[in-house]
């Protein structure tokens, strides 16, 4: 499995295709949500095999040292791998690379322990976002 930072369309469209069937079609996330004009300001990371695209998410500079990972999608048939872990992993050794102090995101609430294995810690109420809950959670890099 190859996880790597986009920067081709075609490496983009494969991102949007994981999106699409994790967010649109699986959890019925409206395609108004999901498409929310934010792609452009944002860093892609994908992971695909020989087969195509498993894993992506994107990340979104926040300044002052802080980036917020969003659209963490992952494939069923790669659920319960380990190519989140190895996804998440990923961008966080790249977000230290590039300097950025600070990882946030806002976690549906069932993948909350997969988040603090990674060293993410849970702060705030619970919230909804697209009909999901979530918490907001935080991490030093």
């Amino acid at each position: 499995m190859r996880v790597f930072r986009v920067t081709t369309a075609d490496d983009m469209a494969g991102c949007h295709m994981v999106r699409q069937t994790v967010f649109i079609d699986e959890q019925g996330v409206t395609a108004a949500e999901e498409w929310d004009g934010l792609d452009d300001q944002c860093l892609h990371f994908l992971a695909e095999n020989e087969d195509g695209p498993a894993a992506t998410a994107r990340v979104l500079p926040m300044g002052d040292g802080v980036a917020k990972i969003q659209r963490v999608a992952v494939m069923r048939a790669h659920r319960g791998t380990g190519l989140g872990m190895q996804l998440m992993q990923a961008i966080l050794e790249d977000l230290k690379a590039g300097g950025i102090a600070t990882a946030t995101l806002d976690s549906q609430t069932y993948a909350i322990p997969f988040y603090e294995r990674l060293g993410f810690v849970a702060e705030g109420p619970e919230f909804e976002d697209a009909g999901i809950p979530h918490r907001h959670m935080t991490r030093a890099l």
